[in-house]
C-alpha cells in the first residue's frame, strides 16, 4: 500500500494546568489517512476528537503542548516554525470548523475573505483571485456568486456560511480537509446538501477528508474507514461497513444502540449508563470499565493494548486477542466488575 498522507503516532496533547493536575485531552492516539480517503473520527462531546484536529493544523496553544509525531506526505509537522505552518495551513491542509458564524470575520465582505485566502498562497493578481473566489462561490451553490462576493456573513443562512467556510476550505486545493462537525447547527435538509457538497469535492480535487462528529447516521453515508475515540484515545478502527455490521468494543456497541432506527418500537433509546471520566483523573485501567457491562477486575487494573484483530481491524479491549474478531468467551462469562 502507499504511503499514507497523514501520519498520526503516538500524538499526546496535555494541558499542564499546574504541579498536580494536568489535562490529558488526547493521550497516545495513532492513525493515517490516505489520498482520497474518507476518515471518520466519532465519540462523545469531550472524548477528544476537536483537540486531535487542533493538533494536526498547530492551533494548540498554551498552556497546552503536543507530542508523539504528525506527519504528512512524511513531512513532520511538529517541527516546524509557526509561520512554515502558516503556509501549509490553507494551501497543504484546510479546516471547516463547527459554526461558520464565529470563523468568518463579520467587517469584510465573503469575497475579500475568499480573495485574502487565495493571495496568501498562491502568485496571483487580485482580479485572478477575484476570478477564482467567483468560481468557487459557484461550485459550493451560490446562484448569483458575483452578487453574494459583496455580502457579509451577517447576511447568509447559517447553511450558506458552511457554504463560504468550504469555499474557502478548498480555495487553494488542499490534499487533506479536516470538517470538524460541519453539519451541526444545519437542519436536516441542509445538512444533506453540505455532506452531498463536501463528497463532490473530494471527488473533483481528489483531496481526503477526516471528518469529526458524533453523528453516526452521517458517518455511514460517507466514511471510508472510522476510527472511534473516548477519553482521548482510539478504541476502535474498522472499514465503516464492518462497525456498523459487527461492532467490537463494548463502547462502539453502546454508541450504535443509541442511535434511533425506523424498525424499532422503543418509547426510549438506550443510553450508555455513567459518564466520561475527567481529562485530568483518568483511571489507571480502562477508561471504558466503569460504564462497561463486560468489565472484569483486570479491566481496573491495567490499561488495554490496541490490538489487531485482523487486517483491517483494532480494538482496545480485553475481550480480543490479537488476530480474532471473536470476543474470549472466558472473559465474558466472567462478569461485570461496575
Amino acid at each position: 500500500m502507499a504511503e499514507p498522507l497523514l501520519r498520526l503516532q503516538d500524538v499526546k496533547t496535555y494541558f499542564h494546568l499546574n504541579q498536580s493536575r494536568t489535562v490529558k485531552a488526547v493521550d497516545g492516539v495513532t492513525f493515517t489517512i490516505h489520498e482520497n480517503e474518507t476518515v471518520a473520527l466519532v465519540g462523545e462531546s469531550g472524548s477528544g476528537k476537536s483537540m486531535t484536529s487542533m493538533s494536526i493544523m498547530g492551533l494548540v496553544d498554551e498552556p497546552g503542548k503536543v507530542e508523539g509525531s504528525i506527519q504528512l506526505e512524511g513531512q513532520e509537522l511538529l517541527k516546524r516554525t509557526e509561520k512554515q505552518l502558516d503556509h501549509i495551513r490553507g494551501a497543504q491542509i484546510a479546516m471547516i470548523f463547527q459554526e461558520p458564524m464565529t470563523s468568518l470575520n463579520p467587517v469584510f465582505t465573503i469575497g475579500n475573505q475568499i480573495i485574502e485566502t487565495i493571495r496568501k498562497h498562491k502568485q496571483v493578481s487580485k482580479k485572478q483571485a477575484h476570478k477564482r473566489a467567483v468560481e468557487l462561490l459557484k461550485l459550493v451553490g451560490f446562484a448569483r456568486a458575483e452578487e453574494s462576493m459583496k455580502q457579509y456573513p451577517h447576511q447568509l443562512s447559517g447553511g450558506m456560511r458552511q457554504r463560504v467556510m468550504i469555499a474557502i476550505a478548498i480555495s487553494c486545493n488542499p490534499k487533506l480537509l479536516i470538517a470538524d462537525e460541519p453539519t451541526t447547527a444545519l437542519d436536516v435538509t441542509i445538512q444533506q446538501q453540505i455532506l452531498d457538497l463536501m463528497l463532490k469535492i473530494k471527488n473533483q480535487f481528489q483531496s481526503s477528508i477526516l471528518l469529526i462528529t458524533h453523528d453516526l447516521g452521517v458517518v455511514a453515508e460517507t466514511a471510508d474507514r472510522v476510527l472511534v475515540m473516548y477519553a482521548g484515545q482510539i478504541v476502535e478502527e474498522a472499514p465503516a461497513y464492518d462497525l456498523f455490521t459487527n461492532p467490537l468494543h463494548p463502547y462502539t456497541q453502546g454508541l450504535l444502540k443509541s442511535m434511533p432506527k425506523l424498525e424499532d418500537n422503543k418509547d426510549r433509546l438506550e443510553a450508555i449508563s455513567g459518564m466520561v471520566p475527567p481529562a485530568h483523573r483518568f483511571p489507571q485501567g480502562c477508561r471504558f470499565a466503569s460504564r462497561c457491562e463486560f468489565a472484569t477486575p483486570l479491566c481496573a487494573e491495567a490499561m488495554p493494548e490496541l490490538v489487531n484483530v485482523s487486517k483491517t481491524r483494532d480494538v482496545r479491549c480485553y475481550l480480543y486477542k490479537e488476530g480474532s474478531v471473536e470476543p474470549d468467551k472466558q472473559r465474558l462469562k466472567e462478569g461485570a466488575i461496575s
